[in-house]
Parts: structure tokens; C-alpha cells; sequence
């Protein structure tokens, strides 16, 4: 099984590399990120080296009659610094489409809006120990299957709509379908997203997410995000979720800060604190350090840690 699944990977790869002349905006791409880290959580003291959603892939365009473009992206995320056959290669978004003045649509596996919105603006974290999915509810931050994905241009902004279809039973109904919608927009140095999604749990268990996100550029040099997000579910605890993040660039280096807080109604609600450097040593490599510390669970949702916890990490992303 392992071999079909590299061969398939393979095929893909090489028919966007020796594609006809139509498909000259080809690309192919990918991003290795990985991490030495000192971690202390409930479960005791470790060192770890760790890939963070590596990846790679192909995309690109075809221009045909008319003004319409057929788009296409195949992407697999890929574990640097661990080998699992079950979780080695896994794919990320994959679909096709068509792009115009409208807008643009796309058919298969991809993020939905809900999960994009505005998280350029709050997000300065990702893939870290630090990822904002640690506070913002990873339940609702999907990448469907199945799914109809509409991009249209809504005044000064962006509106996308997500149909998923879920898997379709012997019941005949759609188990796990989902809805979502953002709209996404900037006014100046002010930019906002707000979104709502609905995911079908199970048959009597709906989870609906709603967020809005804020983020305010100062000046060329330094950003300021804010996230509030509301989680209803009805078998299980809700959600009031809130991040603040700033970034500070000097030079070509930067300085970021994040903090957030889960309210679930509990005791004691969990926060998660970071703070990093960046150094950009060229175009497509940054170096970073990392120092994050979670209370009450505030790192296991994206990092999977336990308890009270805290990371001091040194990173390596590699873009090409």
C-alpha cells in the first residue's frame, strides 16, 4: 500500500512536469520546517526534533477559450524527522477549479473559509509549538473533503461560501456535512474577517463556530492581531476563545508575541504565552527562537503537550 501511495505521488508529480506547453504556469513548491526543542509538561522533561507540517506540491494554471483559467493544487504534508508509514505522507489540500473576474471555484479537498479568515492578520505563529490552534478551536479549523469551495470579489473584500459533503452512507444521508462562509476585507491599515460554520457531528450533534478577527498594521514595521471566537457544541463544553498577537520587524529580522485564553467554563481556563525571533538569513530560509508556556492545557490542542507546559525551541523553515 505504502508503494501505490509513492507511485501515485510520483505520477502526479512528473505529469505536471512534463505537461504540455498550456501548462507552462506550472509549479512545483514546498516548505521543510523543523525544530530542536527542551520540553517540560506533565508527562516530564524531553528533548525533541520535530517537522511542523513540511510540505510539497504542485500548482499552477491553464488558460483556455475565453477568460476563464482551469486552476489546479495537489499538495502532501510530510514528516522530516520521523518515520511512521501510516502518517509519513498525507495529503493537504487537492482540488481543481476555474478562476475569472468573478472569483473562483474550486472542487475536492481545501481549507474552508471559516479556517482561513483573517488568520493572516492574528496568526504570526504558525506551524509552531506556538499555533494559534492551540487557543482558536482546531475542531473548526478544517480542511474538508468533498467539497464546493466559491471565491467572489464583495466590495472592498473577499466572500467565500463551502459546501461539504461529508461521506455519504448507506442511510443516505451525508454524515459530517458542513457549512461555512467568511468575508474578508481591509480599510486602510485595517483589516477584518468574520465567519460562521456549521459541522454535523452526528445526526443530533451540530458544532457551530463563529469568529472575528481584527488586525491593524501601525506602520510598515509593526502589526497587531486580535481573534474572538464563540464554539457551540451539543454533546460537549463551549467555547469563548480570545488571542492578541503583535509583530515587530527590525530589518529583515522580527520580534512577535502572542497570548490567548479558552474559556470552557471550568475552573481555571487555558492560556497559552509566546515569544519568538526571527532571523531571515536569505529569501527562503528563516531561522527562529521560540519560547512558549501553556497553563491548564493551554499547548495540547496543536502540540498535543499536557497540563502545564512550556517549549524552548530553535527552528529552521526552508521555502522553496
Amino acid at each position: 500500500m505504502k508503494h501505490l501511495k509513492l507511485n501515485a505521488i510520483s505520477l502526479a508529480l512528473a505529469t505536471a512536469l512534463i505537461a504540455p506547453a498550456a501548462m507552462a504556469e506550472t509549479k512545483v513548491y514546498g516548505k521543510g520546517h523543523v525544530s530542536f526543542s527542551s520540553i517540560d509538561d506533565a508527562a516530564g522533561d524531553a528533548n525533541a526534533v520535530t517537522s511542523h507540517s513540511s510540505r510539497f506540491g504542485v500548482k499552477g494554471d491553464m488558460k483556455k477559450d475565453g477568460s476563464a483559467e482551469i486552476i489546479y493544487k495537489l499538495e502532501w504534508q510530510v514528516d522530516m524527522a520521523d518515520k511512521d508509514d501510516s502518517t509519513q505522507i498525507k495529503a493537504r489540500s487537492q482540488y481543481i477549479g476555474l478562476k475569472d473576474s468573478w472569483g473562483e471555484l474550486h472542487l475536492g479537498r481545501d481549507d474552508s473559509p471559516y479556517k482561513k479568515a483573517g488568520k493572516k492578520s492574528v496568526e504570526f505563529f504558525s506551524d509552531t509549538f506556538a499555533d494559534y490552534n492551540n487557543i482558536a478551536d482546531k475542531g473548526q479549523d478544517v480542511r474538508a473533503n468533498n467539497a464546493v469551495l466559491v471565491k467572489l470579489k464583495a466590495g472592498p473584500g473577499k466572500l467565500s461560501l463551502m459546501y461539504a459533503a461529508g461521506t455519504d452512507t448507506t442511510a443516505g444521508q451525508n454524515a459530517g456535512d458542513m457549512t461555512s462562509f467568511a468575508y474578508d476585507a481591509k480599510f486602510g491599515a485595517l483589516t477584518l474577517g468574520i465567519a460562521n460554520q456549521t459541522i454535523n457531528k452526528t445526526p443530533t450533534n451540530d458544532e457551530t463556530g463563529t469568529k472575528l478577527v481584527l488586525g491593524y498594521k501601525i506602520n510598515k514595521a509593526t502589526q497587531l492581531g486580535f481573534l474572538y471566537e464563540t464554539v457551540s457544541d451539543d454533546l460537549t463544553l463551549d467555547d469563548k476563545n480570545m488571542l492578541i498577537s503583535f509583530k515587530q520587524k527590525l530589518g529583515k529580522d522580527a520580534v512577535k508575541f502572542v497570548y490567548g485564553s479558552k474559556d470552557q467554563g471550568l475552573a481555571n481556563d487555558a492560556t497559552m504565552m509566546a515569544l519568538a525571533y526571527d532571523h531571515k538569513i536569505n529569501k527562503s530560509t528563516t531561522a527562529y527562537a521560540l519560547y512558549a508556556d501553556g497553563s491548564d492545557n493551554g499547548l495540547k490542542d496543536a502540540t498535543k503537550l499536557n497540563g502545564d507546559a512550556s517549549v524552548i525551541a530553535t527552528g529552521l523553515v526552508v521555502k522553496f
